[in-house]
């Protein structure tokens, strides 16, 4: 017989789901037999398939340890997926990756298996495992995801809760603005040294965002402030603190004051003169955005660096590197 304590993370799961996820190798059709069957118990009584689990109830499974060890491993549910992530901090609510431009944060029709969930989701699971296999405690069935998400081509800060309660919390204090989040923009032309953008936004056709001409149902408050870090002839970087969280808000608010993101073919910044020469090139035309730091309700600062290709781009447009350091002291 195993013995599984029911953690926090998992309390509120219906029976069913939390066997489930704890043996991936079992399909669902076992499952439900082994819930049928009396094959599995909740603090030593006979359960039913919707019946939920709270913290500290003890589950026993009526199978061999060796059974049991061969039904947690899915190990084909991440065959090929990369496990290459830049990870900037991690504790036992939340892990924060520093996500790459050009990688989909959540995947599409057309790529369901390069994201970064997926990336540190195996990234995790390879953990895991190595952990579990030293180790007597259970493995918890919560599957780490984004608390947020950043656009493709939008490097930096992305942050991932482990469990979820803190899901829960970050969701929450993001979507009232507690969670304070500013930018590091490319943009064309020379800003003032300080600015802020009010305007509504609405999304369009074709997945577009435009300021609103009149506020009607469709349109929702948006605000920035930016304050600019360096200039270099043609181009300006800004430090952007996006108020309010609106898809393509920057870039879209960017536009409607007459300097577009560098290199943002989909909001006026066209441009492919700059790029790396190591770029490929589908990453030679896109906005050259960062989410550089973050600031949680408690105070804590979660920091991304700068990418190498975004380095590039700016010492290739002509600042120093004093300027660099400038703009990468926030």
């Amino acid at each position: 017989m195993i013995e599984v304590v029911v953690q926090s993370t998992d309390a509120g799961k219906k029976v069913h789901r939390f066997i489930r996820q704890l043996l991936p190798g079992v399909p669902l059709s076992g499952v439900y037999k082994m819930l049928r069957t009396g094959r599995v118990k909740r603090n030593g009584k006979r359960v039913k398939t919707e019946d939920v689990l709270q913290t500290g109830d003890t589950v026993q499974l009526y199978m061999a340890e060796t059974d049991f060890k061969a039904s947690t491993r899915a190990p084909k549910k991440y065959g090929g997926v990369s496990r290459e992530i830049d990870v900037i901090y991690e504790d036992s609510d939340m892990l924060v990756v520093n996500k790459p431009a050009g990688l989909l944060v959540h995947g599409d029709a057309g790529e369901q298996k390069d994201t970064l969930v997926n990336r540190v989701q195996a990234f995790l699971y390879d953990r895991d495992v190595r952990d579990r296999d030293a180790a007597e405690d259970r493995p918890t069935v919560f599957s780490v995801a984004p608390v947020h998400r950043l656009d493709r081509n939008t490097s930096g800060i992305v942050v991932f809760s482990k469990n979820a309660a803190t899901a829960s919390k970050l969701s929450d204090q993001i979507a009232s603005h507690e969670v304070q989040k500013w930018y590091l923009a490319v943009v064309r032309g020379t800003i003032p040294p300080s600015g802020t953008i009010d305007a509504a936004l609405r999304r369009e056709v074709g997945n577009r965002t435009v300021v609103a001409r009149e506020f009607d149902e469709r349109s929702h408050s948006a605000l920035s402030r930016y304050t600019r870090k360096a200039a270099v002839g043609r181009t300006s970087v800004a430090l952007v603190e996006l108020v309010s969280g609106r898809t393509h808000q920057i870039r879209a608010h960017f536009q409607s004051i007459g300097h577009p993101l560098w290199g943002d073919v989909k909001y006026g910044g066209r441009t492919s003169a700059l790029a790396p020469q190591d770029a490929s090139e589908g990453e030679q035309e896109h906005q050259w955005l960062h989410a550089a730091l973050m600031v949680l309700p408690d105070g804590r600062r979660l920091f991304a660096p700068l990418p190498k290709q975004f380095r590039d781009t700016l010492q290739q447009l002509g600042y120093s590197a004093e300027q660099l350091r400038m703009v990468e002291t926030l």
